[in-house]
């Protein structure tokens, strides 16, 4: 279901280069501010060494006082051991190394709401993204224009599916679904391939299957952000679930169709539009139109503050639309956090038909994040603060009762196969 005519502020590949080592880690979560944290002051220190011992020592001391549950999957004695481990690996590595390092370390920990990010100026100018039928170049820099919508196949002779599981410690908490997310920011970062034996040198090599179906080998260095320049992407028809990408909230009447969609791609206020009037105003104009089925699109919603929705959850199972073959809500890789417990609510209290991918959250899940700073390297890492237990069986994600996956061929032609397949239901 081909929607609008959009440039490349709506593409797939939109995120801007410079903001991408920001994204790592970054799960589009709301914040709840910093709790009662030890006093750093005396953990400062000036030369490099004793700031980075310092630094995982008040990381190692603090963690387990403010984290809800810290060793409900790693034990105490590991977590302890691990950082002691880099401690005394400090003097041979890099900034990057320790970084890196950390975020391992923090990842074991099982909660994919808590860690730290791994800061790169230097990248490979690359965008990816994990379809159904691979990993492809969704974005470049304008010196590898030939490269967009190439599909990857291999990096420096390894098959990419195997290179990017290897990096797998980097999401140890992560189920299939957040890891696909997740991992096409870490396989652009030239110390973490080098970090895990991908690559010896800044150079790699990629073979990559062009969209003429034509094979290729291709060398790329890493360029600083500060140097990337994107290259153009074409003027394409996008489905209609990506046609407001700075809305948090929206609906549109397929009037053909008789049917409401209504988008939710954040849990969080829009400004000049909070939810309750949006709320009122979208049951007004339900009210007023003829709708037989309604929509609820929560796919591409990483989270935020989940009791936002509730008001309209309570209003659907009120409604004439909860009923089997009435109602559907869409899910996939990146509903998360406070998304997937909108679904669950949906799921469990509606007559709900689920749609799409397996989510890339967990239903019983650690969340509610606050986050402190170390003291040297002022290095943020975020922790959980609340225990979220929605399912009685502990599952890893949420399934869909149809699963239709997110294809590369449906990208590049701008539709919508999920939608159209809700549509053609009687």
């Amino acid at each position: 279901m081909n929607h609008s005519n959009c440039g490349k502020n709506c593409r797939l590949a939109s995120v801007p280069f410079v903001l991408v080592f920001l994204l790592i880690f970054t799960l589009m979560i709301s914040l709840t501010g910093c709790g009662s944290v030890p006093s750093t002051k005396p953990y400062l220190a000036k030369d490099r060494e004793t700031r980075w011992v310092n630094d995982i020592t008040y990381l190692e001391k603090t963690l387990p006082k403010v984290h809800k549950n810290l060793y409900f999957h790693l034990s105490e004695q590991e977590f302890h051991q691990q950082l002691e481990e880099l401690k005394k690996k400090v003097p041979a590595y890099s900034d990057e190394q320790i970084e890196i390092a950390l975020s391992v370390i923090l990842a074991g920990i099982g909660d994919t709401h808590t860690g730290s990010s791994i800061g790169s100026e230097y990248r490979y100018p690359l965008e990816l993204h994990w379809f159904a039928e691979g990993i492809y170049i969704t974005g470049s820099s304008k010196e590898y224009q030939e490269l967009l919508n190439a599909r990857i196949i291999t990096l420096n002779g390894q098959k990419i599916e195997k290179a990017a599981n290897t990096l797998r410690p980097l999401l140890a908490g992560a189920n299939e679904s957040w890891f696909k997310t997740q991992i096409v920011y870490y396989l652009p970062m030239p110390g973490v391939l080098t970090y895990y034996g991908l690559s010896k040198a800044d150079e790699i090599e990629l073979g990559v299957e062009l969209k003429n179906g034509q094979r290729q080998t291709v060398k790329l260095k890493p360029v600083s952000y500060k140097d990337y320049m994107a290259a153009e992407q074409p003027e394409v028809s996008v489905p209609l679930y990506r046609s407001h990408p700075d809305e948090n909230y929206w609906y549109e009447y397929l009037k053909d169709e008789k049917v409401i969609y209504l988008n939710y791609s954040r849990c969080g206020q829009m400004r000049e539009k909070p939810f309750e009037i949006f709320d009122k105003e979208f049951w007004n104009f339900v009210q007023s139109h003829e709708v037989n089925k309604l929509v609820i699109d929560i796919r591409e919603n990483r989270g935020g503050i989940s009791t936002i929705l509730d008001p309209l959850i309570r209003e659907v199972k009120n409604s004439s639309f909860n009923k089997h073959g009435k109602l559907y809500v869409i899910i996939g890789k990146d509903t998360f956090s406070s998304a997937i417990l909108n679904a669950i609510s949906l799921k469990k209290d509606t007559k709900a038909y689920l749609v799409g991918e397996a989510t890339g959250g967990e239903p019983n899940h650690y969340g509610e994040v606050k986050e402190f700073k170390l003291p040297n390297s002022e290095k943020p890492v975020r922790y959980s603060t609340k225990y979220f237990h929605w399912l009685d069986q502990d599952v890893h994600t949420l399934e869909p009762d149809k699963v239709i996956e997110e294809t590369f061929a449906a990208y590049l032609e701008g539709t919508d196969p999920v939608l159209e397949w809700i549509v053609k239901q009687n």
